[in-house]
């Protein structure tokens, strides 16, 4: 399974795709785009479903422009064989993930750890961008075959027990090109189920530490998607009095570990896979960061997909 956590297009955004076949021979995938952008009618992530097949030759790479897609029919009178097939295009406004999974000719889910991919986040405006690597969940042995995806450490591995991010605190000067830094961090939920349209949700325990052995606490609960700035998770209107603020903690750099709080109300798992970008300035020019990971979830997390047709 391959994860994407972030996928953006709006109208100062968009969003390159790289997908490649890491092996000797011909693999399928299906995919999913989730939606989880604020719907400012119901006050909750849109949760839209898009979802599409592609086909990759052994070692085959592709790419596409989320905003774009790519044509049903193959441009520059490639070979019908070696055409991924047809993406459909998200529309503006979409902000949510990207999750492909690797099935047999019949779309069943299979464990063949096959695919590897990038992610390009565009800003048209400055002509910055931010480029990440997609999350591989790889499948083990014990997969079988039907359209509940378990990620317990059988079918596939589980999501991490903590995550881990190296950061300079919000608004600390810069030391090289002076200004301040800021960074944002974007949660998607590990369990999800989008045959029966149900977004996953996880509640988040932040421990904070600082260069002098100091630590503060947080926590912020996601549903379907979470893109924040830093300062912004602990939901204070005065951003100076964050945990992840220069301002608060005095010093530059910091170190949060990021657990995942057990819910026995949830069914479906608590884990989290999440990116982070970091910001130079008004400029906005900066980096998407990869999170450390630490540990197997203490609770096995399930991603339902629908039936093949």
């Amino acid at each position: 399974m391959l994860v994407f956590p972030k996928i953006v297009h709006d109208a100062s955004q968009d969003t390159i795709i790289q997908i490649s076949n890491a092996t000797g021979g011909r693999i399928f995938a299906r995919c999913f785009y989730i939606n989880g952008a604020f719907d400012p009618d119901t006050e909750q992530p849109s949760w839209n479903i898009t979802d599409f097949q592609l086909h990759l030759t052994k070692l085959q790479p592709t790419f596409w422009v989320a905003g774009t897609g790519m044509p049903a029919v193959p441009p520059d009178n490639r070979p019908t064989e070696l055409y991924p097939g047809p993406v459909p295009p998200v529309g503006e406004g979409f902000e949510g993930e990207l999750r492909c999974v690797v099935v047999n000719d019949s779309e069943a889910p299979i464990s063949r750890n096959a695919l590897t991919g990038e992610a390009t986040i565009i800003n048209i405006a400055t002509e910055s961008t931010t480029k990440y690597r997609a999350v591989g969940i790889p499948g083990l042995p014990g997969n079988n075959g039907d359209s509940t995806l378990l990620l317990n450490e059988v079918e596939y591995t589980t999501c991490p027990r903590v995550l881990l991010f190296n950061h300079f605190f919000d608004d600390a000067p810069d030391p090289v090109l002076g200004g301040k830094i800021t960074s944002s961090l974007t949660f998607v939920p590990c369990s999800t189920d989008i045959e029966h349209t149900l977004p996953g949700s996880a509640n988040l325990l932040f421990d904070v530490y600082n260069e002098f052995e100091q630590r503060l606490s947080g926590s912020m609960q996601i549903t379907c998607f979470s893109d924040v700035d830093l300062s912004s998770i602990d939901g204070l209107a005065d951003r100076t009095r964050s945990i992840f603020n220069f301002a608060m903690q005095g010093t530059l750099v910091g170190q949060t570990r990021i657990r995942p709080s057990p819910d026995a109300n949830t069914q479906h798992g608590h884990g989290v896979l999440a990116i982070a970008e970091e910001f130079r300035d008004s400029r906005r020019i900066g980096a998407a960061i990869n999170l450390q990971f630490v540990g197997g979830a203490l609770q096995s997390d399930v991603f339902v997909i629908p039936e093949p047709f």
